[in-house]
């Protein structure tokens, strides 16, 4: 049953991140998964920093930083210094950056459609509430595995 699982998630997500970065290439918007995710994060997390993000989505903050400079080049994000700590940076999407985020969420949108296609809306709560568990199960295994790697590393 475990190999079933872990084909069916590979499968999955394999699937959905193709039909979204054909989504994506079809409308002509070019930009990748991670710029996406960074920008989810921008408009979802108040007073946003580049910490924020990496903790968020898992990348380290030297990848943040890089995905942050190709934003702000492209005018979809600005800095702004923060008022209560004056060595940290705040992030806010620009008005491009809305409108590309809101371009992506209606193709995000039409792709979750399509992947729910003949499901009933419990069985995609009961899907979101399966996945969210199995998430926070590696999460914690994650958080435990590296406390014991830390305490080996310090003997």
């Amino acid at each position: 049953m475990k190999d079933s699982i872990a084909e069916s998630l590979h499968k999955l997500t394999h699937q959905y991140r193709s039909k979204m970065k054909e989504a994506i290439d079809t409308s002509g918007v070019i930009i990748s998964v991670s710029h996406i995710r960074t920008l989810k994060c921008i408009k979802h997390i108040n007073s946003c920093t580049a910490s924020d993000i990496a903790n968020r989505i898992s990348l380290d903050k030297s990848q943040v930083t890089r995905i942050l400079k190709d934003l702000v080049s492209e005018k979809h994000v600005e800095k702004i210094r923060d008022p209560s700590n004056h060595r940290s940076q705040l992030l806010n999407l620009t008005n491009s950056g809305n409108e590309l985020l809101i371009e992506i969420t209606k193709l995000n949108t039409h792709v979750i459609q399509t992947m729910t296609t003949g499901l009933t809306d419990q069985e995609v709560k009961d899907f979101i509430h399966i996945a969210n568990i199995m998430a926070s199960n590696l999460q914690q295994a994650e958080s435990k595995t590296s406390g014991v790697y830390n305490e080996q590393t310090k003997a």
